[in-house]
């Protein structure tokens, strides 16, 4: 029953993408949105100096890696990002407790940058929608 519904749900949302008007405009910001995650988690190696010594390939290895984790129906990716991230972070030879830290913060600030980006957003739609009536 559950995989049937998945799947429903699943071809639902790529049927949605026909109300598209302008597919080259959505791709493009689907893409920008991906590479400012990217950035984001790459830059912020720069900002401990446990990680500081990582590449942009490393990055690349954990973020993809992240990225499968938070399938996991879990509020937000919370719990398997984390280990994730963590346990890629210890065979890059960074330490459990600084792992920890650095996906504690990244998670964190991610979040917090979601929430602040959907009440703008709210908001802006409410007063654009109020104006045009």
């Amino acid at each position: 029953m559950y995989k049937r519904q998945f799947v429903l749900n699943i071809w639902e949302g790529i049927m949605s993408l026909k109300g598209v008007r302008n597919i080259p405009l959505f791709i493009f910001y689907t893409l920008a949105i991906w590479a400012c995650y990217f950035l984001h988690f790459y830059f912020t190696f720069y900002c401990f100096a446990f990680t500081a010594h990582l590449g942009i390939l490393a990055a690349l290895v954990m973020f993809v890696g992240g990225t499968f984790a938070v399938i996991v129906p879990t509020p937000n990716g919370a719990g398997p990002w984390h280990f994730a991230i963590i346990s890629m972070m210890m065979l890059y030879g960074v330490n459990a407790t600084d792992a920890g830290i650095f996906a504690l913060i990244v998670h964190g600030i991610q979040t917090l940058l979601v929430i602040v980006l959907g009440i703008y957003g709210s908001l802006h739609l409410a007063l654009a929608n109020r104006a045009k009536k």
